[in-house]
């Protein structure tokens, strides 16, 4: 019984913390967005979110919606 609630507890740490990911990629992907909507460029936005220039470039040529 204590290795299934050590179990069960494990599990949800680990779906927090895939959510919590989840969260900090959305709002990192909303700050691109508004940064590109104010003019910067693709290798300024990398610089400003500490995203690689090929992930932003990625980003925005799927153009994700908000």
């Amino acid at each position: 019984m204590r290795e299934f609630e050590r179990k069960s507890k494990n599990e949800g740490r680990a779906e927090g913390r895939a959510q919590e990911r989840q969260k900090a990629k959305k709002r990192t992907e909303a700050i691109m967005r508004n940064l590109r909507e104010e003019g910067m460029s693709y290798e300024r936005i990398a610089r400003i979110t500490n995203q690689s220039l090929s992930k932003v470039k990625s980003f925005f040529k799927t153009k994700q919606p908000a």
